[in-house]
Order: C-alpha cells, then structure tokens, then sequence
C-alpha cells in the first residue's frame, strides 16, 4: 500500500489498518523485509492521521485551542490515539474521540500552566518581599547600632538569626544549611523567636512602641508555607 493511497481510507480505515499491522508485527519481525515494509507503513499512515488532523483542525477540535497550547496538544492527542490503537476495538468516528481527548489534554496543560504561573508569581512576591526588606535593613541596624552591639551581646544566636535574613538577605533553605538547622521550620520558628526576643529587648532599652515598631517593620514576620 503506498502513502496516496491512504487517501483514499477513512480515519476509521487507518485506525483497522494500524491494527491489523501491529498485530501482525510478531510475524513480520521474523522476515527482515517484511519489519522494514511494517514499520515503514505504519509511520506513513501515522504521517497521513496528523496531516489530516492539521489540515482540518475544525473537524478534529483543535482549533478552538489557544495558539499557545494548540501544538503540543495536538502533538499529544495524537501520540495517545497511536498509543491506543490496539485496545480501541472497532473505531467508528476517530475525529470524535480525538476532539474529546483534545479537550482533555487542553484542561491538563492549562491547569499546569495555571500552576506554575501561580508558583512564579509567589516566587517573585517572595523575592520582591526580601528585596524591600534588604533594602531597607541595612539601614536599621545602623541606625541603631549601638542597640544592635547590645542585643548581640546578651542574644548573639538571634542576632546573627535576625542579620542573616534582613541585611544578608539569605532565604530560609540557605539558613537552614548555614545553620545546620533540622529543617526550613525550625529556621521560621527561630526567626520568629528572635524578632519576638528583640521587641522585647527594644522596649527595656526604653524605646517607645512607635520607635520599636518602626523598626520592627522592616523584620517581616515569617509565615510557614
């Protein structure tokens, strides 16, 4: 069978032939020639399959996908039609369930774009976060070095907590390898500690709430994720 005449087959057609040529193969891995012609009709009827798919994307529902996803969605229906053909019994309508399985593999991208999109703009709001507070930290503690000389001494574990995260602008997993810490938790629950420890260190140093919460607001509380 040469590739014009798959013209002349309906998708229901191809789908038998593939079928037949599959089970077939066994059989035909014994003959050299006979794998070759096998292998080499199949990928000419899977060639003619996407060719129709592409010329006609109405009829096989692709072309109400975004440009965005519209490639790799097709590419993967077709890939999972191919990979079905053997357990499809007798196909009546191929277009029909390749435009149903589009629709599927079109929500499955789409969510997994949604997602990572969302992860990104977290990402970057985090970063965003540390960058602010990074820019304005540097300033605090020398603003109030003397404070911070004083509190270092009596609490040089949150100190260092405090320096790490807000003038070094190192991110929680960092932390926790610097400080050998058990998990990124115990980072957040150490970090949180020593803020608490250091408003308390602010109003003994008769610092009034207004002045302590100036300061404090460039140490943004750590929430766990």
């Amino acid at each position: 069978m040469t590739t014009s005449g798959h013209l002349y087959l309906s998708e229901g057609e191809i789908v038998k032939r593939l079928q037949t040529l599959l089970r077939d193969h066994a059989e035909a891995s014994k003959d050299g020639g006979a794998r070759e012609s096998s292998v080499r009709e199949v990928r000419n009827l899977a060639a003619e399959l996407a060719e129709r798919i592409y010329r006609e994307p109405e009829k096989w529902g692709i072309a109400g996908v975004p440009m965005d996803f519209r490639a790799d969605t097709a590419a993967d229906t077709l890939m999972q039609l191919l990979e079905r053909v053997p357990t499809m019994g007798n196909p009546r309508n191929i277009a029909e369930w390749y435009a149903e399985a589009v629709e599927a593999r079109f929500k499955e991208l789409w969510s997994a774009a949604e997602r990572e999109a969302k992860a990104r703009e977290t990402e970057e709001e985090k970063e965003s976060r540390s960058a602010e507070a990074a820019a304005g930290a540097p300033s605090v503690f020398e603003e109030n070095a003397e404070l911070w000389q004083r509190f270092e001494g009596d609490f040089p574990r949150d100190a260092f907590a405090l320096r790490l995260r807000y003038q070094m602008n190192r991110d929680i997993e960092q932390m926790a390898v610097m400080l050998d810490a058990p998990s990124p938790r115990a980072i957040l629950l150490r970090l949180n500690r020593a803020r608490e420890r250091f408003t308390m260190y602010c109003e003994q140093a008769g610092l009034s709430q207004k002045e302590t919460a100036g300061i404090l607001a460039h140490f943004v509380e750590e929430q766990s994720s």
